[in-house]
């Protein structure tokens, strides 16, 4: 699941750049140096791809933790429908559905995993990705669930089916809410995970735990830092992208009064359960999830 998907945000990113219409300002506009500008512009979104986790990455290290499995997190998917009339909402929550099912998978919940992939169909559908997540797809997932060679043929026939539709699209901000919806899904599983660890817990048994959960949350910084670079690229004109930029760039603040690396570097990262800043993280990360699931 984690190459499928991120392969089917990367297509899409790469997609809509080579054909997104472009102004000239005159016939004599040196091709060359057109040609160069859409090569750079592929590069720099390729690298910003990169860089940022896949769906399923979050939940999996998150499973790595040893973190039991928490159903009460994930969104409900009886509200896809929610979304159907707004193609920004439909594609950010395409995004926290896909980081859903990387949760669900990355604990072995194939079936639970197999009725999201269903039931979020008709948002692929809206967004023009249903090559990706046709019946045909989804039938040959579910006969294969437990073979993951075939699970791996069946995830490259996807890409290659959502490659060859995604190209004929001109959407580069629906790739990118895409890639930012799996992110604050994740990255708000793993805050709340911390938020509601039980307490009755020893310190030392409930810190085995949390510190590795809070190391994940550290680490999605730098990811952080490139999401909102990507959506500053798409999002002019666009109040809904405008606001989401401004609130992960409040999330980015909060990140920056951390004094993470000192702590860890002193074996102190216990310490970091009790930073008011990560409360503060906890907290306009679930701002955020909240307002982009409403």
């Amino acid at each position: 699941m984690n190459m499928y998907l991120k392969s089917i945000l990367f297509a899409c990113l790469l997609a809509v750049v080579a054909c997104s219409p472009q102004k000239k300002d005159s016939k004599e506009e040196n091709s060359e140096a057109f040609e160069k500008a859409q090569e750079e512009v592929k590069e720099k979104i390729s690298g910003v791809v990169k860089e940022m986790p896949a769906p399923s990455e979050i939940p999996f290290l998150l499973m790595e933790t040893g973190a039991d499995l928490n159903m009460s997190l994930i969104h409900d998917v009886k509200l896809a429908n929610n979304y159907s009339s707004n193609n920004n909402e439909a594609a950010v929550n395409l995004g926290v559905y896909a980081a859903d099912i990387g949760y669900l998978s990355a604990y072995e919940k194939s079936q639970e995993a197999l009725k999201y992939i269903t039931e979020v169909r008709p948002l692929a559908d809206q967004l023009a990705l249903s090559g990706a997540f046709d019946p045909q797809t989804v039938e040959k997932f579910e006969k294969n669930l437990s073979n993951s060679d075939s699970l791996a043929m069946i995830v490259n026939e996807a890409v290659n089916n959502a490659d060859d539709h995604l190209r004929k699209t001109d959407r580069p901000k629906v790739a990118a809410l895409l890639l930012a919806g799996s992110f604050i899904e994740g990255l708000y599983i793993a805050t709340a995970l911390v938020e509601n660890y039980p307490n009755e817990l020893p310190d030392d048994a409930r810190a085995l735990i949390l510190v590795p959960l809070v190391d994940v949350i550290i680490k999605q910084e730098e990811p952080l830092v490139d999401l909102i670079e990507l959506l500053e690229s798409v999002q002019e004109g666009d109040e809904y992208i405008s606001t989401l930029v401004a609130d992960l760039k409040g999330l980015q603040a909060e990140y920056k009064k951390l004094n993470v690396q000192q702590l860890m570097d002193e074996g102190n990262g216990a310490e970091l359960l009790k930073d008011e800043t990560l409360d503060n993280i906890t907290n306009q990360m679930g701002k955020i999830r909240d307002d982009v699931t409403g």
